[in-house]
């Protein structure tokens, strides 16, 4: 066999291969050793022309433990290219990423800079130590990708498309978006962003798609209870400038339990715990300058229809994020189910009205002398209170009065004992919402 190319580059060595050629190893065994640096050059006119191609079958070896720029695509057809063991070679690539041979990642970072489209490609997939995003060119999988080390995303897209992007690094840190506002993962169909977990921490899944050019990004997280192994997978569902795609993908906003007012059409999450059922604290975010202001979330199950997760609260989201995240704690997983924020009802179990009191005037302790709301936790504020007598004389009004309690009497004078009807108006401390009016009976006695 006639090896086309061989070449051994020692520490301090710079190459230049040919303007606009290709560099390809047929065979040999090629080593860009600690210290080396090595460019594989365009034709100074055409972006990404010039390639590296590690070519024949099991035989072909490019082995880095230096600097390899390849300003084109590196192809790695049928042979083995690797990081040189326990050394951290880097490559640079401008092109696309293609791998149909083996590539032993060892402790290399793989930097994919190219301004135009990029593709993580082959008919094998790739596990990268390091990977880096970074320039303007969407980096987009083609085939399952995994990540052993840090994912760096630098102001870009890295669109996984249909297939699965996995961080088997479970360090919380283990993606890195070098500004929170402009770097993201975007998936369709079956993609996900799968994140290997082993801590009690937040483990930011920084979901999102582009968006009339620009990047929209909402993310999730998931905090697990504890250390135990665990895997997570979430997508982000999104039409650009729609506001039907919860909808549109099956998921009707309009089937709904009786707790939400409204369901978030214009985008929802796919989440997964693969299989276990562990609780742990799930949060989605959002922009409220964008979106409403979603103060629960919801998953879609049952008949099927939205069921209100309740018990949740909103706070600010990651620093430097005009984004705030709606979290529900103590979140029990099902299998691969939509999430979305939702506006929720106020629920009337959230306060409550005596349905007897002894009439002020009676020698009876002062808390039993009146008529008023039960709300002990302070959840709520009473905005209004009426009472009306068996033919429908309003006896007591709170704004007339200018108290929320009644303590049985009508101008000066105590009421006869008997039931009488009271109508409420109630909203939420913490929403603002008005609950739906209430009314009820309740016995005066004396």
């Amino acid at each position: 066999m006639i090896k086309k190319f061989t070449l051994i580059c020692l520490a301090n060595v710079l190459l230049y291969c040919a303007n606009g050629q290709t560099f390809v190893n047929n065979g040999a065994t090629v080593a860009v050793t600690q210290g080396g640096v090595m460019i594989v050059k365009t034709d100074g006119t055409t972006t990404g022309s010039g390639s590296l191609e590690n070519i024949a079958a099991n035989t072909g070896i490019f082995r880095n433990a230096g600097q390899v720029t390849i300003e084109g695509s590196f192809v790695n057809t049928s042979g083995t290219a690797d990081g040189f063991g326990s050394n951290t070679g880097l490559y640079r690539v401008q092109g696309d990423w293609q791998n149909d041979g083996t590539f032993n990642a060892d402790s290399s970072t793989v930097v994919l800079y190219g301004a135009l489209p990029q593709l993580i490609t082959g008919s094998n997939a790739t596990t990268f130590y390091n990977l880096i995003d970074t320039n303007s060119g969407v980096k987009t999988q083609t085939i399952n990708t995994n990540v052993a080390g840090l994912l760096n995303i630098w102001a870009v897209e890295h669109a996984t498309a249909g297939n699965y992007l996995t961080i088997l690094n479970p360090d919380p840190a283990a993606v890195v978006q070098n500004n929170v506002n402009d770097a993201f993962v975007s998936s369709t169909g079956n993609g996900r962003l799968i994140r290997h977990t082993n801590q009690k921490a937040e483990y930011i899944f920084p979901t999102g798609i582009t968006e009339s050019g620009n990047p929209k990004i909402r993310e999730a997280s998931i905090t697990p209870a504890n250390g135990t192994p665990r895997v997570y997978s979430v997508r982000y569902a999104d039409y650009p400038s729609t506001s039907n795609t919860t909808t549109t993908d099956g998921y009707d906003t309009a089937r709904k339990s009786g707790y939400i007012g409204m369901v978030n059409d214009v985008f929802y999450h796919l989440i997964s715990a693969n299989g276990n059922t562990d609780p742990a604290d799930l949060a989605l975010f959002f922009d409220p300058t964008v979106d409403a202001h979603w103060q629960s979330m919801a998953r879609w199950q049952g008949l099927p229809e939205w069921e209100d997760l309740q018990n949740t609260v909103t706070v600010a989201g990651q620093t430097g994020s005009p984004r705030f995240k709606v979290v529900k704690s103590v979140w029990v997983p099902t299998t691969d189910t939509a999430h979305a924020l939702v506006d929720s009802v106020a629920v009337k179990t959230d306060f409550n009205f005596p349905t007897a009191f002894v009439a002020d005037g009676q020698g009876i302790p002062a808390e039993n002398t009146y008529f008023s709301i039960i709300n002990q936790a302070n959840i709520v504020t009473l905005q209004e209170l009426s009472v009306f007598n068996r033919w429908g004389e309003m006896v007591f009004d709170s704004k007339r009065e200018g108290t929320d309690k009644w303590y049985g009497h009508f101008n000066g004078k105590m009421q006869p004992q008997g039931n009488y009807v009271y109508r409420a108006v109630v909203t939420n401390n913490s929403t603002g919402k008005q609950y739906p009016l209430v009314t009820g009976n309740i016995s005066l006695l004396w």
